[in-house]
């Protein structure tokens, strides 16, 4: 290769004429090289010599021969290359270039370029730079290969290739289309340029060149419901979206309205910016199954009402849609409605609550109201508006339901939130108004009630009390307090009643009236209950102790002690634990007790009665069944309640009703005992009329222990008595004290 490049170029001339060459190697080489290229140029950069060593006539134009400099050959190279591949031609010819490229791995470099031919055409070339490290310098031999017959066959291959996955693609575009039952129509700008023949045949109106979009608009194709979502999706259309879809109703030719699926997509064909496809497809029978499984998934089944979940959904959504807008939740149920079941059958109340829902729908805006059926006979409403149209929809079912049979009432009881923050969750809203609810429940004056700031504070105090309670009751912080039981005709202490104060750490004093109610309904109070026994029955023990002579003191039993079997058992446990006679410890029991299971409350009284303890039925008159209770109930004493006392000394009726209550406790050799005893005169008016034992204010308010003891054991003589008291009990031959006392409480 050498001695080839040393040699001037004819010396590489086919021609017979040529100069023999000695080495017959060389020769099969050079033979080898003229058999691929068309043109072979050897370029000297460090000796700026250049020349064309071989050149295949006929084909392309000519370079110049002879011993050229290398700016001049390139210069020729150039010239005779394709205006758009100059640049590429100047780049790969670039010397520092091949300086890098052969000091890096030493390997050929190759461009595919078009050269000019003899006839001015151009064809594709490729051009090889092969180095010639045994020269001397950076010295490179410039090959050109002809490759247009090659370029040609690929560009056919690649044509052929492209046609056959175009009319593949058809065809999957046909099998999809049919299998689908996809119906097509195309446009361009404002342009139909297509239209499946099926949808006009398919759907009602013109569509003569129009576009179908505007065709089920402008042609009341369209259901008037769906126009919000068709609206929508054309307005993306319009903004320049390049794909959409919508499910809304169409009507067909033979005027039924069916679910459609339409969709667009922008076509990018490089031509138009404004061409799009668009879809059809009949999904009326799948989204009717779907409406119907969602309908089971988001409805009660029986009412039609939205169940609890989809009803927290719904109000979510509307109440922060509607920032402006006042709302209220409402929570109501039917009083007794297991009694209803269990007396006319589950179908009649099944009946009832059905009845309910439609009457409920009938009074909602659908736009903006929902309803829901919480559980059983629980219903929940989420009405639009303040308090006053919150008033008028109670009004107007109640009043509706209320002649909704003949054969039973039907009662309502409602609990109203109104919505003050959006960001309240749904069930947190519910939960106020069931809270609401509660505290009208079973009332007979009103049936339905407000979450407002006053039951929040209650709830609030009630639930700071329920926190600390069984703190409480560990360290001790409830007090046992007693009020004295007095004789008015001397005025000494006969009993009292056990009463409990709890002794806060931080609010101080707390009286039973904020705590008590609370614990009855949250069961706390039997163990209360349990415990101020135990502080009486060691009061009791340390008066034995100390060689006082005790008094009976009457402790309150809840009627939530009386589902215990085990209770007669439990205070002769008590009893015998201090040493005490049982008749020391009276068992004071209130009306309300006496509802819940009346057959075991006899039973357990009599247990307790035959052991020796002594009951005391208190607030006598109050309920609706006293007499009877007084007459079936085994009790000792009765607490005359301090309504018939104020009532007695204001009007004649009612001193008649005390007069006749006390004497018939009398004939059934029952002890009296009279509460709320204020004035004088109430003590003169129980006097005359038969009723020596008192306990109220105008004697003494509750006091703590050393206080009581002091009172009742230290001075003996504890009340003054008035002289109009001292006379009406000397003419009535009833005991009295002469005495003064040491001390006027």
């Amino acid at each position: 290769m050498k001695s080839m490049v040393q040699a001037d170029h004819t010396m590489l001339s086919s021609s017979p004429e040529e100069p023999p060459i000695d080495n017959a190697r060389e020769i099969y080489f050079s033979r080898a090289l003229q058999s691929i290229y068309s043109e072979i140029c050897l370029i000297n950069y460090e000796t700026d010599i250049s020349s064309v060593v071989y050149q295949a006539e006929g084909i392309f134009e000519p370079l110049p021969r002879g011993s050229l400099p290398v700016e001049k050959l390139l210069t020729a190279m150039l010239d005779r290359a394709h205006p758009d591949d100059r640049a590429l031609i100047s780049s790969f010819l670039d010397p520092v270039r091949l300086r890098a490229l052969q000091t890096e791995n030493g390997e050929l470099s190759t461009k595919d370029i078009r050269k000019k031919c003899a006839d001015g055409s151009y064809q594709w070339v490729r051009a090889i730079i092969l180095p010639m490290p045994g020269v001397g310098g950076q010295a490179y031999l410039v090959c050109s290969e002809n490759i247009e017959e090659h370029r040609r066959s690929a560009d056919i291959a690649q044509e052929n290739e492209q046609l056959r996955r175009q009319k593949l693609d058809a065809l999957r575009y046909k099998a999809v289309v049919d299998h689908t039952r996809t119906l097509v129509f195309e446009w361009n700008g404002t342009t139909l340029t297509y239209l499946s023949q099926k949808i006009s045949d398919l759907l009602a109106g013109n569509y003569d060149g129009r576009n179908p979009l505007k065709v089920w608009r402008e042609d009341d194709v369209l259901y008037a419901g769906d126009m919000e979502p068709y609206d929508t999706c054309l307005a993306r259309l319009a903004l320049g979206i390049n794909s959409g879809e919508m499910t809304v109703r169409l009507r067909r030719r033979d005027g039924q309205y069916i679910w459609c699926k339409i969709t667009y997509t922008k076509l990018d064909d490089g031509v138009s910016d404004n061409r799009y496809i668009g879809t059809l497809n009949d999904v009326d029978a799948t989204t009717r199954t779907e409406q119907a499984l969602r309908l089971r998934a988001e409805h009660d089944p029986l009412t039609g009402a939205f169940n609890t979940q989809t009803f927290f959904e719904k109000i979510e959504k509307l109440i922060k849609g509607r920032p402006q807008e006042q709302f209220c939740i409402l929570r109501f149920d039917v009083a007794g409605f297991k009694a209803i079941n269990e007396s006319f059958g589950l179908e009649e109340g099944n009946r009832l609550l059905r009845g309910i829902a439609r009457l409920i729908r009938q009074r909602l805006n659908a736009e903006k109201e929902v309803f829901s059926r919480l559980t059983a006979d629980v219903f929940a409403v989420c009405l639009a508006g303040g308090k006053e149209h919150a008033l008028q929809f109670v009004q107007a079912l109640s009043l509706r339901l209320d002649h909704y049979s003949d054969t039973f009432r039907v009662r309502l009881f409602f609990g109203i939130c109104p919505v003050e923050n959006p960001r309240t969750p749904a069930h947190i809203l519910c939960d106020w108004a069931y809270l609401a609810q509660k505290t009208v429940k079973g009332s007979d004056i009103v049936n339905f009630a407000f979450y407002d700031d006053d039951l929040r504070k209650r709830l609030h105090d009630e639930s700071y009390i329920t926190d600390q309670m069984y703190e409480a009751l560990e360290k001790n912080q409830f007090r046992l307090y007693l009020q004295p039981k007095v004789q008015i005709s001397s005025g000494r202490v006969v009993g009292a009643e056990a009463l409990v104060r709890w002794q806060h750490p931080e609010d101080g004093l707390i009286l039973p009236g904020r705590f008590v109610p609370l614990f009855e309904r949250n069961g706390f109070i039997v163990r209360l209950d349990s415990y101020i026994w135990d502080q009486t029955c060691q009061t009791l023990r340390s008066w034995l102790d100390k060689n006082y002579e005790p008094m009976p003191i009457s402790v309150n039993m809840s009627r939530l002690h009386f589902n215990d079997d085990d209770l007669p058992d439990k205070l002769i446990s008590l009893m015998n634990k201090y040493s005490l006679p049982r008749h020391m410890l009276e068992l004071e029991l209130t009306e309300s007790a006496f509802f819940a299971n009346e057959s075991r409350l006899i039973r357990l009284m009599e247990e307790m009665r035959a052991a020796g303890f002594v009951f005391s039925m208190d607030d006598f008159g109050t309920g609706y069944s006293s007499l009877s209770t007084l007459r079936d109930l085994p009790f000792n004493i009765v607490k005359i309640d301090r309504a018939f006392i104020s009532d007695g000394t204001n009007n004649r009726r009612g001193q008649i009703v005390a007069r006749n209550t006390i004497a018939l406790a009398r004939d059934l050799d029952m002890s009296i005992v009279a509460e709320g005893v204020e004035t004088m005169e109430h003590a003169r008016f129980l006097l005359n009329c038969g009723c020596n034992c008192a306990q109220g204010f105008y004697y003494s308010r509750p006091v703590d222990v050393p206080e009581f003891e002091v009172i009742s054991f230290v001075q003996e003589k504890a009340f003054w008595v008035h002289p109009l008291l001292r006379e009406d009990a000397g003419r009535l031959g009833l005991p009295v004290n002469d005495e003064p006392p040491l001390k006027d409480y």
